[in-house]
């Protein structure tokens, strides 16, 4: 049996962010400067982990972010995995969150009480990205196995990060809202990486 930290971290702040916007998987935009800033301190922060391998959402924001915590590591590459991308908030992506709330609320009221195939129209539940995480993460961690890596840094998103801690944590969607995180801060966990079996399960 082999221990893992794994260190979750949200992106930099972006232009979207900043301007309050409902920013999914259908927006795709840089970093803002702020959101620079708070990459480069995340990768300063993140420079005496012993990072042995970077992983990233195939999204422009979380692969930026992720190349400030690179550049403390000199040798190692990110690789990008699409499965760990942002939620699709569907026909509301993009919009403010105050046009957005009269379709956006009662999805999250239907997800706190249990419902997590509930979506807004064209977008995805919380079950659709609770499977694509927990198979990206498997890999990761066959890989973490095979290579014997010790510490882990994967850079992703809000929402999705609220699910997949929940998922890993407490195993329970419904909890998913007591993981707050802003732009650039992470969650570390440890994680004992047993057979592959075991691994295929989490999914």
């Amino acid at each position: 049996m082999v221990q893992v930290n794994l260190f979750f971290a949200r992106h930099g702040q972006t232009d979207a962010n900043a301007q309050q916007l409902l920013q999914g998987s259908g927006l795709n935009g840089p970093l803002s400067t702020v959101g620079r800033q708070q990459a480069t301190a995340l990768g300063c922060g993140l420079r005496n982990e012993n990072i042995d391998m970077i992983v990233a959402s195939g999204m422009q924001r979380a692969i930026e972010t992720a190349g400030h915590v690179l550049g403390h590591y000199q040798g190692l590459t990110m690789r990008t995995d699409p499965r760990l991308n942002e939620i699709s908030w569907g026909i509301m992506d993009g919009a403010s969150f105050k046009a957005a709330d009269p379709l956006l609320k009662p999805v999250v009221q239907k997800w706190d009480s249990g419902d997590f195939d509930a979506k807004i129209e064209g977008g995805e539940s919380v079950n659709d990205c609770r499977r694509r995480l927990l198979a990206a993460v498997a890999d990761i961690l066959k890989e973490v196995k095979e290579k014997g890596y010790r510490n882990v840094f994967v850079c992703m998103h809000g929402r999705v990060l609220r699910v997949l801690m929940a998922a890993l944590v407490d195993k329970d969607m419904r909890k998913m809202n007591r993981f707050t995180h802003t732009n650039c801060c992470y969650h570390q966990i440890r994680v004992d990486v047993g057979d592959t079996d075991d691994l295929d399960k989490m999914v």
